[in-house]
């Protein structure tokens, strides 16, 4: 038996259910290629130009999984910025804006209005960017 039938046995037992006789198979094949300096080639198709012709229309038309995900339409309803005055936080938490962490005695920013004291509190630096959704 030659090596290169070997070679194409052990991969074939590559796709084995059994973990462990897939891993050796694999090992064992990867270790002759390597020995006798073969290399892994397809094997040559009867029409010359059917695999340019495969791979021109894989090109031409990407498969659903190889698309890149659409980004959402930019969200334009009416926004406001929300009121808010500077203080000492009074424990740690996670900012509203940026989410990042702010540790208890930093300075962070609390909404003024009643309607906005659920919204929780943000970085001083983050107070700028504090939106919400306008009142419809």
């Amino acid at each position: 038996m030659s090596n290169i039938d070997r070679i194409q046995k052990l991969i074939a037992l590559a796709g084995s259910a059994n973990e462990h006789e897939a891993r050796s198979a694999a090992f064992l094949a990867c270790k002759l290629i390597r020995e006798g300096d073969y290399q892994v080639v397809e094997k040559a198709t009867a029409d010359p130009w059917a695999a340019f012709h495969q791979a021109t229309a894989a090109w031409a038309e990407p498969s659903p999984a190889r698309r890149a995900p659409r980004k959402p339409a930019p969200d334009t309803r009416p926004r406001r910025r929300v009121p808010c005055e500077v203080g000492r936080a009074r424990r740690s938490g996670n900012c509203a804006v940026c989410g990042e962490p702010f540790e208890d005695g930093s300075d962070v920013a609390f909404p003024t209005l009643a309607d906005d004291a659920g919204l929780g509190t943000a970085h001083a630096d983050c107070r700028a960017r504090w939106t919400v959704l306008a009142d419809p």
